[in-house]
């Protein structure tokens, strides 16, 4: 006996044929949206490595440049110094879609260096970290849009990939039985009734 129980009657065959024509066309298009988000995937996977690599550059760069300004400055008093400077970029959220989905993308940008007041003894490497810092910032931007897109990418195409085996491995299968069953049963029908039929007719010429 088959999965699904259906009476063995043609309306029952006719509607499992429909159900898995409707079942084949979702997995194929289930499928097609699996590969382009799978693409997508290694795609942005490739490109935050690249990422990656300029950010931690950037942060080296802006560790030595803070560093370089604490010795001449010292801690505090360079702690102080960045509690007085103003927001220098601007940050717009975006939103892309793909395959259904909202992908956010984060645009900064810098605006232009303007004076701010300084604390006595403010050095030119204070200068220098500070710009250090405006660059890792974009990077930071950059590296974040695309580490939330990949987020959104994966967690979609885990939700497609249960849905295919689903399909595939329950949905499918089962169907697939049940319309092989049910076709049996109304050949083995048609064959009964056939036989009862040539039976009556014999018994009637008999009394004849």
């Amino acid at each position: 006996m088959p999965g699904i129980e259906l009476p063995p009657t043609r309306s029952s065959l006719r509607k499992l044929k429909q159900d898995l024509a409707f079942a084949h066309e979702g997995y194929d298009l289930l499928n097609q949206k699996r590969e382009i988000l799978a693409r997508e995937v290694v795609r942005k996977i490739e490109a935050i490595k690249s990422i990656e690599a300029r950010f931690e550059e950037a942060l080296q760069r802006l560790y030595g440049a803070y560093r370089d300004a604490a010795v001449d400055m010292g801690s505090e008093a360079l702690s102080l110094q960045s509690c007085l400077e103003t927001r220098g970029y601007f940050l717009d959220c975006r939103f892309t879609k793909l395959m259904g989905l909202k992908l956010a993308e984060l645009n900064l940008s810098l605006k232009a260096p303007k004076g701010s007041l300084t604390l006595p003894g403010t050095r030119a490497a204070c200068d220098t970290a500070k710009e250090e810092s405006r660059k890792a910032l974009v990077i930071l931007a950059e590296y974040a849009t695309i580490m939330k897109s990949i987020i959104i990418l994966s967690r979609e195409l885990k939700k497609i990939q249960r849905r295919v085996n689903a399909l595939e491995k329950i949905f499918i299968p089962q169907h697939e039985e049940a319309k092989k069953y049910v076709a049996e049963r109304i050949d083995e029908m048609e064959r009964e009734e056939i036989f009862v039929k040539k039976l009556i007719r014999q018994r009637q010429t008999e009394t004849l």
